[in-house]
């Protein structure tokens, strides 16, 4: 998720939270001229062996390039990100915005593939653009090139993350596919991503990883874990040590509390003084409250 689930993030996640098989970077933004920002570098360099880079782009050549240099850095996977909804981006054809022009889709897809030495393409995807009726075309068009496994989000992008699910749109989509179809969308406790584990191939965690870093490891969240103050602390100091000041640390670590405050019930007054923190010994302090005043 851009601008939380950075390296930084994957790699303090890992060294405390287990249960996760693969990360996905925040995507990377690819266009014609194919110079990506400083920022976005930093997403897929220094290589980390167990993450798919995500690629945002609306031409297939474009994609086509990307895959292969990423490949040429060790990268043996690459995302293409088919479901982001931003007014933003689908303006400009990307994300969710491909899924608006099936034929244009199409001729994305045959861009990329009638490129060799790529490496394994996924996609993360939603059902369609206006409407889940859209489903069954979106299927017959991924069924027809050789991906490595569909990422599905059964909503669409005029959904945005509002309402429900489509059980009935990811199915189609699945039933016809050739590859893995893995189930992305509302998992926030165990219960919920034990049921999608005994019927689907593969799950994959978005926001509700943020809310319950341990959710991977198949448990709901636990206040009393001591895991969760070192993952915080580590978390606050390798930000520090990489970017230009407090400032800086603590937007980034506050939008990462507007998930994790869910797994905090009434402490929404104290979530309002953490979200004001100016310094960060403020910071720490209401992060310190937070945690602490269940114990």
């Amino acid at each position: 998720m851009e601008g939380i689930t950075t390296p930084v993030y994957r790699k303090v996640h890992k060294k405390y939270f287990g249960g996760v098989d693969r990360y996905f970077s925040p995507f990377i933004v690819v266009t014609s001229t194919h110079n990506l920002k400083k920022r976005e570098t930093r997403e897929y360099i220094p290589f980390e062996k167990d993450m798919t880079p995500q690629i945002l782009t609306a031409a297939g050549t474009d994609f086509a390039w990307a895959a292969k240099m990423l490949k040429g850095l060790g990268y043996d996977e690459v995302n293409l990100n088919l479901g982001c909804p931003a007014a933003t981006v689908v303006t400009k054809g990307k994300g969710a915005g491909l899924l608006r022009n099936k034929e244009n889709l199409r001729v994305f897809f045959e861009d990329v593939f009638s490129e060799n030495d790529l490496p394994d393409i996924t996609i993360k995807t939603r059902c369609g653009f206006w409407s889940h009726d859209e489903a069954e075309e979106l299927a017959e068009i991924f069924a027809d090139y050789p991906f490595k496994e569909l990422i599905v989000h059964p909503r669409i992008r005029e959904e945005f993350y509002q309402g429900t699910p489509n059980p009935d749109s990811f199915k189609i989509i699945k039933n016809k596919v050739k590859c893995p179809v893995i189930y992305n969308g509302d998992i926030f406790d165990v219960s919920s991503l034990r049921d999608h584990l005994e019927t689907d191939d593969g799950i994959m965690l978005g926001r509700g990883l943020l809310r319950n870093p341990m959710l991977a490891e198949m448990k709901d969240f636990d206040i009393y874990d001591s895991r969760l103050q070192g993952f915080l602390n580590e978390l606050y100091d390798e930000y520090m040590s990489i970017m230009s000041g407090e400032r800086d640390v603590l937007f980034k670590l506050k939008e990462l509390w507007t998930y994790l405050i869910a797994s905090f019930p009434d402490r929404e007054d104290e979530f309002k003084r953490l979200m004001k923190a100016s310094t960060g010994a403020e910071y720490k302090a209401s992060v310190n409250r937070i945690i602490h005043s269940y114990t």
